[in-house]
C-alpha cells in the first residue's frame, strides 16, 4: 500500500483532503491526522477488520482498548442518559480538549471517549459519519508523533493517508480518567472527586480535573 500525505494546510484543498480522508475511513482505511496533543491513528468502529488492523500496526496489546472520538456531544447517543454528574462536568470543563474520560455504557463495558480540540479532528470526525476508534500514532511502548513526518515513519505503507496539519501544539498525550461513579444528582459536590481515577497523566495535570469537581457551583449541570 502507498501511503498518501496530504497537506491540510493547503486552504484551497483542506475540504477535497478531508473528503478524501473521510472516505478512506468509512470504506475501512487507517488514517493518521492532528489533534492538539499528539498525531492520531483512526479506523472505522463499523469495520473489525480496519480495528485488527489498527492494533495489528501499531503492535497494541488487544487488552488496551481504543478511544472513541466525536466531533459533537450529542453523539455519545444513549451514553447521555444517567451520564455520572462527575463526567458531565468534565466535558463542560474540559471539552473540546485534551481530555479522554472512561465510562461505563450500556452493556457494562469501560469506554474512552475523547472531544478534540483540534478543528481538522473534529471536521473530519463528522464528515466520516460513522464511529471513529483511534490511538495515537506509534509503536506501542515508543513515543507518539507529534507531526506528520514521525507518523510517515513509522507507518508509511501501512496507513491510507496521513493529513498533516503541522506539529501538534501540546505534544504530549491527552490525559485520562476514568468516572466511576453513577449518576446521582444528590451527590455532593465536594465528593465527585471521589468518582475520578487518573489512568494517565497528560496535557490536564491532575490539581485541575480535582479542584474542577471540588467547586461548589455545580447548578448548570444537569
Amino acid at each position: 500500500m502507498s501511503t498518501k500525505l496530504l497537506d491540510i494546510k493547503d486552504i484551497g484543498h483542506y475540504w477535497d483532503y478531508l473528503g478524501e480522508a473521510a472516505q478512506a475511513l468509512r470504506e475501512g482505511e487507517l488514517v493518521a491526522f492532528p489533534t492538539e496533543t499528539v498525531y492520531g491513528l483512526g479506523a472505522n468502529a463499523q469495520s473489525k477488520e480496519a480495528v485488527a488492523r489498527l492494533y495489528e500496526i501499531k503492535q497494541r496489546p488487544q487488552e488496551k482498548e481504543l478511544a472513541r472520538l466525536i466531533s459533537d456531544i450529542e453523539e455519545l447517543g444513549p451514553l447521555l442518559e444517567g451520564l455520572p454528574v462527575a463526567a458531565r462536568i468534565l466535558m463542560r470543563e474540559f471539552w473540546p480538549g485534551p481530555l479522554t474520560i472512561v465510562i461505563r455504557d450500556p452493556d457494562g463495558r469501560d469506554v474512552g471517549i475523547r472531544l478534540p480540540g483540534h478543528k481538522v479532528a473534529r471536521d473530519l470526525i463528522r464528515m466520516a459519519g460513522v464511529p471513529i476508534l483511534a490511538t495515537s500514532a506509534n509503536l506501542s511502548g515508543r513515543p507518539p508523533a507529534i507531526d506528520a513526518q514521525g507518523v510517515m515513519e513509522s507507518f508509511r505503507g501501512k496507513v491510507k493517508i496521513i493529513l498533516d496539519a503541522g506539529p501538534s501544539s501540546l505534544k504530549v498525550p491527552s490525559t485520562v480518567v476514568k468516572v466511576t461513579h453513577e449518576a446521582c444528582p444528590s451527590v455532593a459536590p465536594k465528593e465527585l472527586w471521589r468518582a475520578c481515577h487518573i489512568l494517565r497523566l497528560g496535557a490536564i495535570p491532575k490539581e485541575r480535573i480535582f479542584d474542577c469537581l471540588k467547586k461548589e457551583e455545580i447548578g448548570v449541570v444537569q
